[in-house]
């Protein structure tokens, strides 16, 4: 655009203030300022290359013309001066010509037939030269790869030289012989062609700016290029995309033109080339519009209308121009490359055989452990059904699977979930079994001292309790008496916070109403387990059930053993002993 182009005209102006500058442009280093380069074959695109070259014999030869707005305008400081050149129009003379299949002769010759730019004579700026010759281009092209003989992609590389016989008055000159080198690269996809094209444009370094102070450098570049375009008979409509990374402290620039195609006869054709630009480099319009006239290629009636697999699908029209199909899947053929029935399209295992119910793809077990890979959690490791495929694992063989063990590099007690019992007091109980973890006791006493006389001992599943839990006759309030073995219990569940999950079970006797006293234990169990939480147990831990006269541990047909099944229980839940 042209407010971008900051750097290289106040570079433009300070050499065209310079002494030797004074008169006319022709005082300024010799540089072709032209960036537009057409394809002369036209195959696939009117800009640029996709990898396709004329037939054997073929020609084109392509007549147009074109505008560009604002080639190159001068700031200083900011401001803006005016054009160098504000407009400009030239015409090109294309030909194209095929002595063999595999090689082409290109030729564009430009013309400056009139360009003008704003009055800078205030600043000592000189306009060029109002028509002169541009620098004519010619190019050998081969091709290495193409779809008509049925290659994947058509694949082409070129060699093109710009000769230095321009006018330098015009700015339409470099000092020596310009190199452009291409790789060309297209495919058609049915009724659209894409392409891409890669390549340098190798020419005198030019330095524009004061003695000792480069402002800008014009040279050597590397030029890449991208192009979608429609195939067919009629209208056809091309999109590239096209820009240059400058090898240089020159900036770079990108240019997106869209173009028409109308086929007037077999072989001649109308077309429409047009679009924005963006960038500071020198050349780069803010937009460029060119038209056109072209006669013979044949690429109508060469791709288009051929039908190169001869399934009766012309090229036009068929999405697969190289394999035989039936007009129905639009000259495409069924492919099922496993042989399994199930066509590639909808095979989501097109390389293996498989089952029509798995979408074409085998049942596969690597491990083989009767389940199929896709359902398996470990399909490398067998493991049984019941654990999705995985195997049981127990790193430290202590019988604890490593999912539940809170040690799992450590062998350790089921009780512990599987880490392994300590005695921080050294008084021979472990504390997992210790009421006092943290103070030496005697192991009589559940590891406290002697003179701290303990009620309840921790055992394997369970708080063992030295006395009953005393109620008040048929009613679920707590007597007193009980209060300080209860207190211990609370204390005991506060220093172990490993027990994290216990039962508290209310029992009763057989005498009387089986559900009352059903209804009797549990009122109980929920009293002991409120005076639990009243202590500073946390309720998460406690969950309370009664069973009434369900579970007897003794005879009820005498006394004392209705007095043993009068009871509460303390049931600490383990893995292994899950209550229901």
């Amino acid at each position: 655009m042209s407010h971008t182009k900051l750097s290289l005209l106040s570079a433009v102006a300070t050499l065209l203030l310079g002494p030797a500058a004074l008169a006319q442009p022709s005082g300024l280093p010799s540089f072709e300022l032209e960036r537009l380069e057409l394809n002369p074959n036209g195959r696939g695109s009117l800009l640029m290359g996709t990898g396709e070259l004329l037939p054997k014999g073929g020609f084109r030869l392509s007549l147009a013309g074109h505008y560009e707005n604002d080639p190159l305008v001068m700031y200083r400081n900011g401001t803006r001066l005016g054009s160098v050149v504000g407009n400009r129009a030239t015409g090109h003379l294309l030909a194209a010509w095929a002595p063999m299949q595999w090689l082409e002769l290109g030729l564009q010759l430009p013309l400056v037939l009139w360009q003008s730019g704003d009055d800078l004579s205030a600043q000592n700026v000189a306009s060029p030269a109002t028509t002169g010759l541009s620098t004519p281009m010619a190019h050998v092209r081969l091709g290495l790869l193409a779809q008509r003989r049925d290659a994947p992609v058509d694949l082409a590389l070129e060699l093109g030289v710009g000769l230095p016989v321009g006018s330098a008055d015009t700015l339409s000159r470099d000092s020596v012989v310009r190199l452009s080198p291409k790789v060309m690269l297209g495919r058609n996809f049915g009724a659209l062609r894409a392409g891409v094209e890669a390549g340098a444009l190798i020419r005198p370094s030019v330095v524009l700016g004061d003695v000792g102070e480069v402002q800008d450098e014009l040279g050597s570049e590397v030029r890449l290029g991208a192009v979608v375009a429609t195939t067919g008979d009629g209208l056809r409509g091309e999109l590239n995309v096209r820009g240059s990374v400058p090898l240089t402290r020159e900036q770079g620039s990108l240019e997106v033109l869209a173009g028409l195609r109308l086929p007037l006869s077999e072989s001649l054709e109308a077309y429409a080339l047009g679009g924005p630009g963006f960038g500071n480099a020198p050349g780069t319009p803010t937009f460029r519009v060119l038209l056109g006239v072209a006669m013979g290629g044949g690429e109508r009636a060469d791709t288009s209308r051929r039908d190169d697999d001869g399934d009766g699908v012309v090229n036009g029209e068929d999405s697969c121009p190289m394999e035989a199909g039936p007009a129905e899947r639009q000259g495409c053929p069924v492919k099922d490359t496993d042989k399994d029935g199930i066509e590639d399209a909808a095979d989501k295992c097109p390389t293996e055989a498989g089952l029509a119910e798995r979408q074409g793809c085998p049942v596969r077990d690597a491990d083989q452990d009767g389940i199929e890979d896709a359902a398996d959690k470990c399909p490398t490791e067998a493991g049984p059904a019941n654990r999705q495929g995985c195997p049981v694992r127990d790193a430290d063989k202590d019988g604890i699977e490593d999912a539940a063990d809170k040690c799992p590099t450590e062998a350790g007690l089921p009780e512990l979930r599987g880490c392994p019992a300590k005695d921080t007091d050294g008084d021979t109980v472990a504390d997992h079994l210790d009421n006092c973890p943290a103070e030496k006791g005697v192991p009589t006493n559940a590891g406290c001292p002697v003179q701290q006389k303990q009620m309840v001992a921790i055992q394997k599943g369970k708080l063992e309790i030295k006395e009953q839990v005393f109620f008040a006759t048929g009613k679920a309030i707590i007597q007193p008496r009980s209060f300080k073995m209860l207190d211990q219990v609370a204390k005991i569940l506060q220093q172990h916070p490993e027990v994290d999950q216990m039962v508290i079970e209310g029992h009763t006797d057989d005498r009387g109403n089986a559900e009352a006293n059903r209804k009797l234990s549990l009122a109980r169990a929920e009293a002991v387990k409120g005076y639990l939480v009243k202590k500073g147990v946390e309720p998460s831990r406690l969950e309370a059930k009664g069973f009434g006269p369900d579970r007897p541990i003794d005879s009820n047909k005498t006394e004392k053993g209705r007095a043993a099944n009068r009871r509460v229980e303390f049931i600490i839940v383990t893995p292994e002993r899950e209550l229901p």
